[in-house]
């Protein structure tokens, strides 16, 4: 009997996961669409009529390589191409349905639907995670059939942030993960979905390299934004994020015991309630260096962008608690917490004042704040490491501050629509007096003018300036 399809070795073990949900991919050239067809030519033959697989694109057009390889591969088998329905036809029964979607809405032409193998391709082409998430609900099989969803992708796209969030940021590769997802009160159990993220590379596909030994050339010539994730799949840097210098093996490090005489501790603060509220924990030394030793976010984990909707009592408890075994009172806030939404209620601020924080108003200049950034993940120590570096601890942070885009319409400041939280309240403290003129405020130092103002205050501590 003549072979259809021999998967490569990293195909072949992909094709022995059994996890619900899949993600195989990383680097350019891996082989990934190929996978997707050889899951089908599997399910085709193992499960006859009851197999009945979906391929989704972002736009038609996207399709055309697929349904071009599709007939490669499936013709053979006997399968039929009906262009109008955008369907294989198995002599078997079998089917493989090809379609597209285009927005989030497009994914309720498919309720009442039942699909065994859903298919995206190119995963990072959908924004939000939305359609993804939908289409598990029609992931299902009558006859048995053992269902699963698989998303190719590469590194960047519109869509990196979530799949980063998903997959990538605090999971190892190759490993099924269990992820709760709903808690059974009969039972008293949790409910659970598997998931794995299996990456490949270009080395593994060796028919690829042989067929085209110059493709690797063509890749490794790239610039290195576009290199890294394309060659390396590296996810923390992709084309046209907006901290391109950010380095996970320069700017992520081991916790440290940081001596209270050396460095000075302060919060900085950005806050949020249907979108996630920040608070970063900060130390400068007396060369202006800053480590992001620990946050506070209001953002569970495995959501992106979802704010916890907590209150400002119990926020500002929450914070307290960590300051006070940390030695802390100073809070850098954004300006908006001082406005009152509700002239009924204090505003934000005010909760943070009362608990004991020294509340002070933080610099607003976003193209400046931006600089600062840049110029923290830029310039070095005098020991050649960042002045800005990150305790590996700092998981929201490290997830986030690599997936900003610029704002399409201004390049000078990030695209607020994306989660900026974290980003915001570093570039206050990176602003703030604390980080520009640590001599000032590390022990046995005291600001000029600072004199007088209690705990709780929001005056500035230096007159004439805005903090």
């Amino acid at each position: 009997m003549s072979v259809l399809w021999e998967p490569q070795p990293r195909q072949a073990y992909a094709m022995k996961c059994d996890a619900d949900q899949i993600i195989y991919g990383g680097a350019a050239g891996g082989g990934k669409t190929d996978f997707a067809l050889g899951l089908n030519i599997r399910g085709v033959m193992d499960w006859g009529k009851d197999w009945a697989g979906i391929i989704f694109r972002k736009t038609y057009k996207q399709l055309t390589e697929i349904i071009k390889r599709g007939k490669v591969l499936f013709g053979p088998m006997g399968a039929v191409y009906n262009k109008t329905e955008h369907i294989f036809r198995f002599p078997n029964g079998a089917t493989l349905e090809l379609s597209n979607l285009e927005s989030d809405d497009d994914v309720e032409k498919y309720q009442g639907q039942q699909y065994t193998l859903i298919v995206f391709d190119e995963l990072g082409n959908w924004a939000t995670d939305y359609c993804w998430i939908y289409m598990f609900s029609r992931c299902r099989s009558p006859a048995g059939v053992y269902c699963q969803m698989v998303g190719t992708c590469n590194p960047g796209g519109v869509g990196h942030a979530w799949i980063k969030n998903m997959c990538i940021d605090g999971f190892k590769p190759d490993i099924k993960y269990l992820i709760p997802v709903a808690y059974d009160k009969e039972t008293k159990q949790w409910e659970y979905i598997s998931r794995c993220f299996i990456p490949s590379r270009l080395e593994d596909n060796p028919m690829l390299l042989k067929k085209n030994p110059k493709y690797k050339t063509f890749l490794l010539s790239l610039p290195e934004h576009l290199r890294r994730p394309l060659y390396e799949g590296d996810w923390d840097v992709y084309a046209g994020q907006m901290f391109d210098e950010w380095r996970r093996e320069r700017h992520v490090i081991k916790p440290f015991a940081l001596p209270q005489g050396s460095w000075r501790r302060f919060y900085a603060m950005d806050w949020g309630s249907s979108k996630p509220y920040a608070i970063v924990k900060l130390a400068v030394n007396y060369d202006g260096k800053v480590i992001q030793y620990g946050e506070i976010y209001g953002c569970r984990r495995g959501e992106v962008n979802k704010g916890t909707k907590e209150g400002t009592a119990e926020v500002s408890r929450k914070a307290w608690a960590d300051a006070v075994d940390e030695g802390v009172t100073e809070m850098i806030a954004d300006p908006a917490c001082w406005n009152k939404t509700d002239p009924s209620y204090p505003a934000p601020i005010q909760a943070f004042k009362d608990i004991g924080f020294h509340c002070v108003r933080a610099n607003h200049d976003r193209k400046a704040g931006l600089q600062q950034m840049h110029d923290y993940l830029k310039q070095n120590d005098e020991n050649g490491q960042p002045m800005f570096q990150v305790f590996n601890t700092c998981y929201h942070t490290i997830r986030t501050l690599p997936a900003l885009l610029p704002n399409q319409n201004n390049s000078e400041d990030v695209d607020s629509k994306l989660e900026d939280h974290i980003y915001d309240a570093a570039r206050y403290g990176l602003m703030s007096r604390y980080a520009n003129h640590p001599d000032r405020y590390l022990p046995g130092k005291q600001a000029a003018g600072s004199a007088g103002y209690g705990n709780g205050s929001d005056e500035p501590l230096l007159s004439q300036e805005i903090w």
